[in-house]
């Protein structure tokens, strides 16, 4: 039996020019994931990451964490199909299109632009984007420019398929990606509807673990969301 460990990337630069890139505290979080992991004597046979700056970063971050204690590392391969689904440019076509539709939805993202506090931001952010991101997944909100969410769900199933398929017998894979593939893992394990798929990635915390086990025809869950290395509340986020 394998085991597939699914990593979310550190807190990536949420209102900063360049989102795709780790945070301070982002970097922080990975080095804390190093450490715990080469402190603990796991063992990875396989290493794979998005090609996402933030999700390349966050599994370079713990290979120098495992370097620096002595413990190997395996060769990080980049998968292309576990980049994030297209948050930005969704955001992007349909922001305006959704504060036209909806009355409240415009009279938060008003306040949203008006707020000055970083954390305001965000927890005002929040509730629109889920709704603009339910239409897409619903098809409600459609662009032939910009992958549909079923396009978005089949690419990372075929790509854990392969990465599970590539592995030996026994091995540790980890797989350093975001939290919309992730919840995509879940939904292939639990068979959740897309309306739960879609809110299990609003819960998915940065740098978390979630685990499964596999072997053929077979993919379980294990462990969900697990933040062990990351002790203090403080250090829990969610971009």
């Amino acid at each position: 039996m394998g085991t597939l460990i699914i990593v979310r990337h550190g807190q990536a630069s949420f209102h900063e020019e360049d989102y795709d890139k780790l945070s301070p505290l982002g970097e922080e979080q990975a080095r804390r994931l190093g450490r715990y992991w080469a402190e603990h004597g796991v063992t990875l046979h396989r290493a794979v990451s998005g090609p996402l700056k933030r999700q390349r970063d966050s599994a370079e971050i713990v290979r120098k964490e495992f370097e620096k204690a002595g413990v190997p590392f395996p060769e990080i391969v980049i998968e292309d199909a576990l980049a994030e689904m297209p948050a930005e440019r969704l955001a992007k076509r349909f922001m305006p299109q959704l504060c036209a539709d909806d009355a409240e939805c415009l009279a938060i993202v008003q306040e949203y632009m008006a707020a000055v506090d970083k954390k305001e931001k965000e927890r005002l952010f929040q509730k629109p984007f889920e709704k603009m991101m339910l239409k897409w997944a619903t098809k409600e909100y459609h662009d032939e420019a910009i992958e549909t969410f079923e396009y978005f769900v089949n690419r990372v199933k075929e790509s854990f398929s392969s990465i599970m398929s590539n592995s030996r017998n026994g091995q540790r894979v980890a797989a350093f990606t975001s939290g919309g593939p992730t919840a995509i893992a879940m939904h292939l394990a639990l068979n959740t509807s897309f309306e739960a798929t879609m809110e299990l990635i609003w819960q998915i915390r940065n740098a978390s673990l979630t685990e499964f086990m596999f072997t053929d025809g077979r993919f379980t869950l294990s462990t969900f969301n697990n933040v062990a290395h990351l002790r203090e509340p403080e250090m829990w986020t969610y971009r």
